[in-house]
């Protein structure tokens, strides 16, 4: 009698656990929000810094243009020019 084609070839089916499957996915899933967590905290600090350094520009540009201006002042102070003669040399 013939034996059915391919009977010798059948694997036998794998037993899967999937309690243990679940409980690996659940461990990711964990990990993953801890990472998204992190990852907030750091563009939160990320922005801190940031705004940091926007203040610290701007307190920079206003401090040279104090200087500029006490520097401006001061060779009007020197040229011994009057207020009007000053306005009247900048018109031109």
């Amino acid at each position: 009698m013939p034996r059915p084609k391919g009977s010798k070839n059948k694997a036998a089916v794998p037993v899967v656990d999937t309690a243990a499957i679940e409980e690996k996915m659940k461990e990711l899933e964990g990990e993953i929000a801890e990472l998204g967590a992190a990852a907030k905290a750091k563009k939160a600090e990320l922005k801190k810094l940031a705004k940091a350094k926007l203040a610290a520009e701007k307190a920079e540009a206003a401090k040279k243009a104090e200087e500029g201006k006490k520097a401006v002042m001061d060779a009007f102070e020197k040229s011994g020019k009057t207020v009007e003669e000053i306005l009247e040399f900048l018109k031109k």
